[in-house]
């Protein structure tokens, strides 16, 4: 019989923090110039991942697009989210990321996720 009540997805916390590049793509709708922003990715799941860079875009009274191109494995990974919530801490912002991702990409962040857990890289929740 099997007792798994499991109503979210598993998140997967990094070892080593990752740092990658972030681009805030629109805030409230209106394109923003890209411009990278230095990131780091502490924690992931097929659905969100929490995440910190120097600026304060407050999610709460905006709504805020940003795309995240990250190496996780040997190959690059190119996702959209939308940030949900903030903290601050020790002058950096962290947030959670509501991921999007498209339908046919959706099997590509948990396979990713499964092998690195595997590997010792990231530790399941």
């Amino acid at each position: 019989m099997n007792n798994n009540r499991r109503t979210e997805p598993f998140r997967y916390t990094l070892k080593e923090p990752a740092t990658f590049d972030l681009h805030i793509l629109t805030i409230n709708g209106i394109p923003v110039p890209p411009k990278p922003v230095s990131a780091v990715l502490y924690d992931i799941s097929r659905s969100g991942c929490h995440l910190a860079f120097p600026l304060n875009v407050n999610p709460e009274t905006n709504l805020v697009r940003v795309g995240m191109e990250m190496v996780l494995s040997s190959e690059s990974m190119y996702i959209e989210g939308t940030l949900k919530w903030n903290r601050e801490q020790d002058g950096t912002f962290h947030y959670g990321t509501q991921l999007d991702i498209p339908e046919e990409d959706r099997d590509r962040l948990p396979s990713v996720l499964r092998r690195l857990a595997g590997e010792g890289k990231i530790l399941v929740r």
